[in-house]
């Protein structure tokens, strides 16, 4: 997805709230402001959002001095929903499809995203508000039927706090089928976004194999990815993209199932939803593992592809202890 105007009054406020948490001097503050709008100016629109969001952050890290901004929030929104966790599992274990349960609840979690909004004050009554919320890109029945016929799965996390829903989906994918998952954290601190650290702070390294890709960048930015991701990418049956910023990077590339929900203008736009919906996309063609029902790596089957080839309850909402 391309950048648009209006994500530049984002990037400042984005420059602003990443400089606060990293300084209390607002002569530095002023400075970071001063350094992003001159920089803006000379990048390309045909970049992706998430480049030019690592341009910005990465000047707020080099002026402030501060490696990771966001390192004290992540640790609380990851305690926040490790805390939460006994009840999402019940919440899941009682309904009456675990998996599309898991799966709405994974969506509901990425509601904590500090590069679209700063305010997760009432972070529980969001994360109630987008569970009980009905899916408005509903590809459910495309991804459970992949799921079903891979053995690799690559799994792009995003946020901290988020990837505790995150486990929680790859448990109940784990339960039902016996496929081998990667989970790819960032490589550096960017915003809140998910690292090793947090991957290690919340479980994720005892459930799965997790690897960083080698990146700084607010999202999953391929050229940019360790050669190891990029093999990873390459061979999988299946891969789920999880948030905002890993859809703005590879909303153009196939055979990837997004989950997030759609929380500014732009993004919604592209999507064709309203903000705030929330979105299971698959943006693959019906391809050959569903067609003849044999797991071919995503590459292939997509390199592969003709116009011959082709063919044509909701849930217990979110909980809280009385």
């Amino acid at each position: 997805m391309k950048t648009y105007l209006d994500c530049l009054p984002c990037f400042l406020r984005q420059a602003l709230e990443a400089s606060r948490m990293a300084t209390e001097d607002k002569q530095v503050q002023r400075k970071v402001l001063d350094s992003v709008m001159e920089r803006l100016p000379k990048l390309s629109f045909n970049a992706t959002p998430p480049e030019i969001a690592q341009v910005v952050h990465g000047l707020v890290k080099d002026i402030t001095g501060n490696p990771d901004p966001y390192r004290e929030t992540k640790k609380i929104h990851n305690q926040i929903m490790l805390n939460s966790y006994p009840v999402i599992k019940d919440i899941i274990a009682n309904s009456d499809d675990r998996l599309l349960s898991a799966v709405k609840m994974a969506i509901a979690g990425n509601i904590i995203d500090l590069g679209v909004q700063n305010d997760v004050k009432n972070l529980e009554d969001s994360i109630h508000t987008a569970f009980s919320s009905n899916l408005i890109i509903n590809n459910y029945d495309e991804f459970k039927e992949t799921l079903m016929h891979s053995k690799f799965l690559l799994y792009l996390g995003d946020n901290a706090g988020e990837i505790v829903f995150d486990k929680i989906l790859i448990e109940e994918i784990k339960m039902l089928k016996d496929v081998e998952i990667v989970f790819v954290v960032r490589g550096n601190p960017v915003i809140n976004d998910a690292t090793i650290e947090d991957a290690e702070f919340v479980g994720m390294k005892e459930l799965v194999r997790v690897i960083s890709n080698g990146s700084d960048a607010p999202a999953t930015i391929l050229s940019q990815c360790s050669p190891e991701v990029r093999k990873l990418f390459s061979k999988a049956d299946m891969v789920i993209a999880k948030g905002q910023g890993n859809y703005e990077s590879l909303s153009e590339h196939e055979g990837i199932f997004f989950l997030l929900k759609a929380k500014c203008p732009v993004v919604a736009r592209d999507l064709g939803v309203n903000v705030g919906d929330t979105i299971l996309k698959s943006n693959s063609v019906r391809n050959l593992i569903l067609l003849r029902h044999i797991v071919i790596p995503r590459s292939a089957a997509t390199r592969n592809l003709t116009n011959e080839t082709l063919e044509g309850r909701f849930f217990t909402p979110f909980g809280r202890s009385e």
